[in-house]
């Protein structure tokens, strides 16, 4: 590449938008310009890399290898740039930046202080709601909330990004006066101790429903209730057995005493939360976010879930991917 003079990222764009048209003609249409720009652009380019780019006299036109290397350039270029922009536009103390994020119960009793510190530098006015999930599903819908953690997909709303944090696994808790079995398994339980459910609302509940069909078992519910730390009494009082996920326990340690937390099947089953936003608003941030909890759950949660049962380091983890269920 020549050293005389500097790409300058004007060109970079023509190029762009020449790369995926059919024509210069229609390159030039999209950006607003001529097509003589168009072309002094181009040849400016090759120039520039001593290569030649495009394939004028093809139709459509064509890029050459060279040109298929250089788009790849191109495209990871401006991104990055654009990314820098975002950045700048967000922490700059010009700008105003409202963000409002929703998460659910479970996660925001245990993380949201921290979640909040984190975030606040990107943010001139931060705003976390919490509650059960469908309500906060309808408020991001709704654009009331920026962003929502969940462990709702929401796979039908093809216009929300999904960014994946973390894997929750269920377990069991069950009083120690049923663990004197040699063999506590979810089949002995269901036929033999009284069930401790989430109310039909909630959507543990609805995973937990999702679990027994899988396992084949057939819950005795005695009991279903809204609250976690309710649940939580029931259990160590004696009232049952029941299915929780990891953050479930997190926030209520002295309610374990007098039971014990079981691995269910081996941890095949969890609950996955991601954040999820409208695509194309907030720029990178929404990845940030999504990576601040990712931290706090691998340097904070997942210490306190070992210390309650030390296989959680197998069990409980972050995501790159949302798993295909």
């Amino acid at each position: 590449m020549k050293n005389d003079q500097q790409l300058s990222f004007r060109a970079l764009r023509i190029f762009a938008s020449v790369a995926e048209s059919d024509t210069l003609t229609q390159a030039a249409e999209q950006l607003g310009i001529t097509q003589s720009a168009v072309s002094q652009a181009i040849k400016q380019l090759e120039s520039q890399t001593a290569s030649e780019l495009v394939i004028r006299r093809s139709k459509p036109i064509k890029l050459t290898a060279s040109g298929k290397i250089f788009k790849e350039f191109v495209q990871h270029t401006l991104a990055n740039a654009q990314r820098v922009i975002s950045d700048i536009q967000m922490t700059s103390n010009s700008s105003v930046l409202r963000l409002n994020i929703g998460m659910i119960d479970s996660f925001a009793e245990i993380a949201s202080r921290q979640i909040m510190q984190r975030i606040k530098p990107f943010a001139t006015r931060l705003s976390i709601r919490t509650g059960v999930s469908g309500s906060l599903t309808d408020a991001l819908l709704d654009h009331d909330l920026d962003m929502l953690v969940t462990s709702e997909p929401l796979e039908d709303h093809t216009d929300l990004d999904r960014y994946p944090i973390l894997r929750d696994p269920f377990v069991m808790i069950v009083p120690n006066a049923y663990c004197l079995e040699q063999d506590v398994t979810p089949q002995w339980l269901s036929e033999n101790v009284p069930f401790v459910h989430y109310a039909p609302q909630n959507r543990i509940g609805i995973l937990i429903d999702l679990i027994a069909h899988r396992l084949s078992i057939k819950l005795k519910t005695h009991y279903e209730l809204d609250s976690t730390q309710t649940l939580l009494r029931f259990v160590q009082a004696g009232h049952g057995w029941a299915m929780v996920t990891g953050l479930c326990l997190i926030r209520h340690p002295e309610l374990l005493k007098g039971t014990k937390v079981l691995p269910l099947v081996d941890g095949a089953n969890a609950r996955y939360l991601s954040l999820l936003c409208h695509g194309g608003e907030f720029g990178n941030l929404p990845d940030k976010v999504a990576s601040i909890c990712q931290d706090i759950y691998t340097s904070d949660l997942i210490p306190k879930l070992t210390k309650i049962a030390p296989w959680f380091s197998e069990q409980a983890y972050t995501i790159e991917e949302l798993p295909i269920i």
